[in-house]
């Protein structure tokens, strides 16, 4: 939650996170599908209840560069979904990775009636194309983008989308090439937005920014907002 506060006072128009979906059916707001590498526990949360997975130290493994710890012990917990879409101030989106297919029933339910989705300002995104799939089978309102990994031909992606009737497309930043224009261009003509992750150099920022790409994800905000402008 630190994070997400910290994007949001630092200019983030939105925020990005995973889901995961644990063995009591709650949804997880974490990246990975295990415990170790950012908590003190160990264990895979779809094997753990949401209370177990809630017992663990979230802040635990994030560190400064002189060694210190400064998250330890301060009862950082793992939020759900729902407790994240209660404090999402008004204005700033949410896009909603989702991790496994196990999770979009739930997430569905959670984000039906948000007050971000009824503002329009969600997106539901996956690498797994029948994840999304569910999702549009589930609730058709609800905006549903695929993420491409690297080396995936966005052309591909983008007329899968256009196909299959989801808004967005989000390739790695490299695959849109040292110039933008063309895949830009086409998925303008077909009614797709275009966006990629992860963009933290100003001038690529800038240029993305220029040449009408939706959107990209960013590790740095405040770096990024500087380099684009509020109107960016």
């Amino acid at each position: 939650m630190p994070s997400f506060e910290l994007a949001v006072e630092q200019g983030a128009d939105a925020i990005e996170l995973d889901v995961h979906r644990t063995l009591d059916g709650q949804l997880a707001v974490i990246h990975d599908a295990t415990l170790e590498r950012t908590t003190d526990l160990v264990g895979t949360v779809a094997e753990m209840s949401m209370d177990a997975v809630r017992s663990a130290d979230a802040g635990y493994r994030f560190g400064t560069d002189d060694g210190a710890f400064p998250y330890r012990g301060h009862g950082l917990r793992i939020p759900t979904l729902p407790e994240v879409l209660d404090w999402l101030p008004e204005g700033t989106g949410l896009v909603v990775e989702l991790k496994s297919r196990e999770a979009v029933d739930a997430t569905v339910v959670a984000l039906r009636d948000s007050r971000v989705a009824g503002a329009g300002l969600v997106t539901a995104i996956s690498f797994d194309e029948q994840a999304i799939e569910r999702v549009r089978e589930l609730d058709e309102s609800l905006p549903t983008g695929l993420l491409l990994v690297p080396f995936d031909k966005v052309e591909r992606g983008l007329s899968w989308a256009v196909e299959r009737r989801h808004q967005a497309v989000y390739p790695w930043e490299a695959d849109l090439g040292l110039d933008p224009m063309p895949l830009i261009a086409q998925a303008a003509a077909f009614g797709i937005k275009l966006g990629c992750y992860v963009v933290n150099e100003p001038q690529r920022m800038q240029q993305l920014a220029a040449t009408g790409l939706w959107g990209f994800v960013t590790d740095l905000p405040d770096v990024a907002r500087a380099a684009v402008g509020r109107a960016g």
